[in-house]
């Protein structure tokens, strides 16, 4: 289906609810993954991906179309993540650029979480890049978005958003050869 086309039926109030339904079946696995990069954890990512749905149905009317739909889905997604961690902090406000250092304990707390020696080489240098650094190559490397998108959804420059993601790409390819030899 054309994002055009999906838009006229969000925008019909009765056609609103068959929409949105769509919106769902198309969006909700990349939105849900995106989250649960952000989360860690299956249950979290869950309840942030039920947040994003209900903004995103509250505010489709005001979807303003100066961006893609997935835009502005992921977006809403990355802002809702982050309220979720501000939250789950409740003393401190998540900062982009800080270290998560609870990063690899909530990853193998999370029962639905399964590494081979590799991968667990890869999400241990993961858990050692700031929130941001992970973030945009989360959505670069996984997500597969573009770097105006990434822009976009996080509202970092997209010039920052490149430099950040090519940084992380050497780092992690680095660790990586160095780990194997």
């Amino acid at each position: 289906m054309k994002e055009g086309d999906l838009l006229k039926l969000l925008k019909n109030p009765t056609s609103k609810n068959k929409g949105f339904k769509l919106l769902i079946d198309l969006y909700q696995e990349k939105t849900y993954w995106m989250i649960r990069k952000m989360v860690l954890s299956h249950d979290s990512a869950n309840d942030v991906l039920q947040d994003t749905y209900i903004r995103i149905f509250k505010g489709i009317d005001n979807f303003k179309e100066e961006s893609k739909l997935s835009t502005w889905i992921y977006r809403i997604a990355f802002n809702e993540s982050i309220r979720f961690l501000n939250k789950e902090s409740k003393f401190k406000k998540v900062e982009l650029d800080s270290k998560d250092v609870n990063y690899s304990r909530k990853l193998f707390a999370d029962t639905f979480f399964d590494a081979e020696n590799l991968s667990l080489k890869f999400h241990q240098i993961l858990s050692e890049l700031s929130f941001k650094e992970r973030n945009i190559f989360n959505m670069k490397y996984f997500d597969e978005l573009r770097f105006e998108d990434i822009s976009k959804i996080t509202g970092i420059n997209i010039n920052t958003v490149k430099s950040v993601y090519y940084k992380v790409e050497k780092k992690i390819k680095k660790e990586i050869n160095e780990s194997t030899l």
